[in-house]
């Protein structure tokens, strides 16, 4: 997400081709301890702006890494698999890696994978592959900027993501729990859905977008965005992505009302987030490439009880049919 000049969010960076039989171009530096371990080679799978960032961050920490690029059909033995594509491009990837390097498995898409799609391919939290919640920009050239300090990792190799980000980047990434990861995953989801989508619906010149930081620092913004995300988030927690007492389990919230915890932290991350970013304008494009992980998601949960009005009243203002997301 961008504008001429302002940083680009992670989530939604340029369009990857996918990967068919990738090929390694090779970037190599002496190996290091730092996020791979010694003998370890960090392999980086799409080379938009994430991807460049995190070669960048390894050239850093003096880290031996290669790109997987089309081709090449065998990945290093050892070290983790940085994986910066688009969410609609991870099955073609995760046909390409063998099962007994898939607890090697660095996601990158944060909020976008959610527990069905992830057990049916036997990539659920409890299982193999590690999942970052990102909350950066990205710029074309590789440089990055943190975005809040809310970036975090779960799973096997989560501490070599917190190293890698923290030391070679210049962004805190701390290590979480499954419980602490959902909130935040779940922030990132009903961010990612929600401010590409608002940022255009309530700009009053018609085809043009405001900023994140133009409609969270107004009046009508900041009401629009909790209306929306309250929405949303009744959809999430129908679905047990958002489970009552999510918080608590961490320490973190008022064991009188879960539930509202819960969602207090998310509605807290995501202004947050928006206020460390506020030059950004979100990518209609990636949006709408990746609307079966976003809005579609949420729209194919609709229910009497549960209609998202909202939702698609925003849609329909930017000239979008909601029925054809799903």
């Amino acid at each position: 997400m961008s504008t001429a000049g302002s940083p680009t969010s992670v989530a939604l960076e340029p369009n990857i081709r996918r990967p068919k039989a990738p090929r390694m171009t090779s970037v190599r530096c002496r190996a290091s301890t730092s996020g791979g371990g010694p003998g370890q080679t960090v392999a980086i799978i799409g080379r938009g702006r994430v991807g460049l960032a995190i070669g960048r961050m390894c050239e850093r920490l003096d880290m031996e890494h290669v790109f997987m690029t089309r081709g090449d059909t065998s990945f290093p033995p050892h070290g983790p698999i940085y994986v910066a594509t688009h969410a609609s491009d991870l099955d073609d990837v995760l046909a390409l890696v063998p099962n007994d390097r898939r607890k090697d498995l660095v996601l990158l898409q944060g909020g976008l994978l959610r527990d069905d799609w992830l057990r049916h391919r036997g990539l659920n939290r409890s299982c193999a592959a590690t999942q970052v919640a990102l909350y950066m920009s990205a710029k074309g050239d590789g440089t990055v900027r943190d975005g809040g300090g809310a970036t975090c990792a779960c799973g096997p190799r989560a501490g070599d993501v917190s190293e890698l980000l923290t030391k070679g980047g210049n962004v805190r990434c701390v290590v979480v729990d499954e419980a602490a990861f959902r909130v935040a995953s779940v922030c990132k989801l009903v961010w990612t859905s929600a401010f590409w989508l608002l940022c255009r619906s309530l700009c009053t010149t018609p085809g043009d977008a405001m900023t994140v930081g133009e409609v969270v620092d107004s009046d009508e913004g900041e009401r629009a965005v909790r209306e929306l995300a309250c929405e949303l988030l009744d959809c999430v927690e129908a679905a047990g992505e958002l489970r009552v007492g999510d918080e608590n389990e961490n320490g973190n919230g008022n064991d009188d009302s879960p539930r509202d915890s819960s969602r207090e932290a998310v509605l807290r991350g995501i202004f947050e987030y928006s206020r460390s970013i506020p030059s950004s304008v979100p990518s209609a494009e990636m949006a709408l490439k990746e609307a079966g992980f976003r809005n579609g998601w949420f729209l194919a949960r609709r229910s009497a009880e549960s209609p998202q009005t909202r939702h698609a009243d925003h849609l329909r203002r930017i000239g979008l049919d909601p029925d054809a997301l799903v």
